[in-house]
């Protein structure tokens, strides 16, 4: 795994001479903006080109922005003046032991030094689980993952889900992550899987179903005039483009597409350095000498797993495993739908979004919804929510919910998504939960205490949680910052990110808002 670092853009010749064969590079280039023109004459050139033509197309100026390249590397471009502190942030990429001398932060938001990986068990079989398993193997990392029931079988387990990203016109750290984000799941998913098996790329339009939204709309497109990833349509433009009749303008996210979860879940775990238990429980996790032992029960027998390293991608119940057990994320159940056209109805051709989303038929099923339920956590399917789904749909769109096929009973995907406080993943290392609210106990009294102390870890411990219904566009890049920092690699999160999604987050904020919550072990 190399890392080349340059300050401006190389030429495309010369970098894939430099570069070789080498299928898990890492390229970092420091730069403002892309080149005018990316010119080259080998064929091994032009083939880079390609790649970072589509990746410019996903590139809104963030100040961080990550592409895949190549089959198990990435490219990375960096804004100028946030390299040094992205450099100094992740300890496997600074050249020395970083002391944090110019950069302040809080201690529990920091980052742990690389260790040595011996095994890697991830626990959980949805978007997140495979992805982060995925992340590891492509790098040569064996990694087994356990599900307790079956792959894509909670919160990934809808028919469709949407790919594209709902921002603000504002930059905001969701926004940040949402478009960083959304470029790296559609290269994942090209190169995963051929469009049509397992996903529509029929792209997403996001309408003006209310003044709110038209607004956000309104202030993007006239913030981006010349963006390529999202253009302002009128609804006899966004009716021409869904092949239906449409009420509202919105907002046309060509490179939009509706994904069967299962389907890139599957392919994903396929990797052959990656082995899945499924139907098998993890019943407790403790540390044993230098490695932790993962105690789990299928319906054969009872056995245990040693790893260096745990990575919990367990959404909703994530937080009843050992170290994060008791960690205070929400559940919200969640409910989506699915019908048939009727034999002589005009097929839907993209995906809307609105107050809901429904998506064009795959497998002569549409999906439309959802619903959402904070504090339920029953996961069958319900009458009612069925209902609430027909109803929505034909508020906005009757005369599409008229042509399809009435249900006779509930259809569809039941499920509780996973959320934090300030509805952003819980992304990163973990900390030893009792040992930072004794040492850091001094923010009960003063939430902005000079505290130095650094951070007492749970070695070799990730999570990768609480996407809530956004994981098809976040978990993915999210997996890869996981991978970096237990790799030593460059990360595709700013500082700014890789802070705000910090799992250290939740308990130090039960410190500081003088909230309490129930350890378990």
């Amino acid at each position: 795994m190399s890392i080349y670092v340059f300050h401006g853009w190389p030429q495309p010749d010369e970098l894939a001479q430099q570069l070789g064969n080498d299928e898990q590079v890492e390229i970092v280039i420091v730069a403002e903006k892309w080149p005018e023109s990316l010119i080259a004459k080998s064929s091994a050139g032009q083939t880079i080109v390609q790649q970072w033509l589509e990746a410019k197309v996903f590139w809104q100026q963030q100040p961080v922005f990550s592409y895949p390249f190549r089959d198990a590397g990435k490219f990375t471009l960096i804004q100028p003046q946030v390299y040094e502190q992205w450099e100094q942030f992740n300890p496997g990429m600074a050249c020395s032991t970083p002391l944090y001398s110019k950069f302040i932060y809080k201690p529990w938001l920091t980052l742990p030094a690389p260790l040595p990986i011996k095994s890697v068990v991830v626990i959980g079989a949805g978007i997140a689980g495979a992805a982060t398993a995925f992340a590891l193997a492509k790098r040569g990392i064996a990694v087994t993952v356990i599900e307790q029931h079956a792959i894509a079988n909670a919160a990934s387990g809808n028919h469709l889900g949407l790919l594209y990203a709902k921002i603000s016109a504002h930059a905001t750290v969701q926004t940040e992550l949402l478009l960083a984000g959304y470029g790296y799941s559609h290269a994942l998913l090209k190169n995963c899987l051929p469009a049509g098996q397992g996903w529509l790329d029929c792209g997403v339009i996001h309408l003006d179903y209310n003044a709110t939204e038209a607004k956000r709309n309104t202030l993007l497109a006239q913030q981006n005039p010349q963006s390529t990833l999202f253009q302002t349509v009128t609804k006899a433009e966004a009716g021409q483009i869904a092949g239906i009749d449409v009420p509202y303008n919105g907002l046309w996210w060509p490179y939009g597409a509706a994904i069967n979860p299962f389907s890139l879940i599957q392919v994903l775990l396929r990797h052959p350095l990656i082995q899945v238990l499924t139907a098998t429980k993890v019943n407790t996790i403790s540390r044993q000498n230098d490695l932790w032992q993962i105690a789990c029960q299928n319906q054969q027998k009872s056995f245990y797993l040693d790893a260096s390293h745990i990575v919990i991608c367990a959404g909703a119940e994530s937080n009843s495993l050992y170290p994060v057990a008791g960690w205070p994320l929400h559940k919200i159940r969640g409910q989506t739908t699915t019908a048939s056209m009727r034999s002589e109805a005009t097929h839907l051709k993209c995906a809307l979004s609105g107050n809901s989303y429904i998506t064009p038929a795959w497998q002569d099923k549409l999906c439309f919804g959802a619903t959402f339920h904070p504090n339920q956590t029953d996961d069958n399917l319900s009458a009612e929510d069925e209902n609430l789904n027909w109803q929505q749909l034909r508020q906005w769109l009757p005369h599409l919910a008229a042509d399809l096929c009435p249900n006779t009973s509930p259809q569809g995907h039941a499920a509780i998504r996973c959320d934090a406080f300030d509805h952003l993943p819980v992304v990163g290392p973990v900390g030893d939960t009792s040992a930072m609210l004794t040492q850091y106990a001094q923010l009960r009294l003063d939430k902005n205490y000079p505290l130095t102390q650094p951070c007492p870890w749970q070695p070799g411990i990730f999570i990768n949680t609480a996407h809530g219904s956004r994981g098809l566009v976040t978990a993915p890049l999210c997996a890869e910052a996981i991978a970096a920092t237990m790799l030593g690699l460059p990360s595709p999160l700013s500082v700014r990110l890789q802070q705000a999604l910090h799992p250290n987050r939740l308990p130090i904020r039960s410190l500081t808002h003088h909230q309490s919550f129930q350890l378990s072990i």
